[in-house]
């Protein structure tokens, strides 16, 4: 990346007004537990293939350029960009934990990487053309926090350059409880590492110098409920007729019904969301 533009004394006060500990904690652990597996951070193999597919059907028309994945985590997802695409990207990742940094590191990738916080990245402004995060943001429990990382993220940006984002929303949780209580299941609860976001902070993080796309630009991407048929066959449905202390995840059942049914609804807390770097008032400061 290029030259540091935060000093130390702006790293620490960010991390002073975040629960930071909580989130280093956990993907400690996942480190530990998971190493180098596609189920670090995601035990849901179905998910993250999804994941995966949709990340890179955008990539397939993203153009070219420099690339940053924020929170890059062990370095799974990366790894398949470089095997997909090769040189046509300039790969970089940045993790808030070590551990799951030096995983990263020993896949070898020709990618730079760095410990970082997306609040305070430490690049140019306009140095990327592209970023990604998959599920990186909602890591952040402080809206304020959030809020800062779509700033830091709109100014690394190039005008008009893209975003692709996997993150949680609250809608798509209440949604799926829902479901459940119509057949008395207990609702799922929002983990306690996550802030999922609200419709409305979600619009507010549009005005830090994105715009959605459009429809036709959209066309052919997965679309933004792309999990929602997954999660209500697999943490509603199955819940109901699977027998007790049986496999919740990864089922010939849940495959079956991946790979059968389109997506409908809006059951699934996660979605994915492509985003443009447009003009904003930040351009000015």
């Amino acid at each position: 990346m290029q030259k540091q533009r935060k000093t130390s004394e702006d790293v620490a006060e960010v991390k002073a007004d975040n629960s930071d500990r909580l989130i280093l904690d956990h993907y400690r652990e996942q480190a530990v537990e998971h190493q180098s597996s596609p189920a670090s951070t995601m035990l849901d193999e179905i998910v993250r293939e999804r994941e995966t597919e949709a990340i890179l059907r955008f990539l397939d028309r993203a153009g070219e350029g420099r690339l940053l994945e924020i929170g890059c985590g062990n370095g799974f997802l990366l790894e398949a960009i470089s095997t997909r695409f090769g040189r046509k990207f300039e790969l970089h990742g940045i993790d808030l934990t070590p551990e799951l940094l030096a995983l990263a590191q020993a896949r070898r990738l020709d990618c730079a990487l760095q410990l970082g916080d997306v609040r305070c990245l430490p690049c140019d402004a306009g140095f990327f053309d592209v970023v990604v995060s998959e599920r990186a943001i909602i890591n952040i429990l402080d809206p304020n926090g959030q809020m800062k990382a779509f700033e830091n993220v709109a100014r690394v940006l190039k005008p008009g350059g893209q975003m692709v984002a996997i993150e949680g929303f609250k809608t798509g949780l209440e949604n799926l409880n829902r479901a459940r209580a119509d057949f008395l299941l207990s609702p799922i609860p929002e983990p306690a590492f996550n802030n999922w976001f609200t419709e409305e902070r979600w619009e507010g993080f549009l005005t830090n110098g994105f715009r959605e796309f459009t429809e036709a630009e959209s066309g052919g991407l997965a679309p933004a409920n792309f999990l929602s048929s997954h999660y209500f066959i697999t943490r509603c449905l199955h819940d109901v007729i699977k027998p007790a202390g049986g496999k919740v995840r990864n089922t010939e059942l849940a495959r079956f019904f991946a790979a059968a049914l389109p997506p409908a609804g809006d059951y699934s807390p996660l979605r994915i969301k492509y985003i443009r770097r447009v003009a904003a008032a930040l351009d000015e400061d």
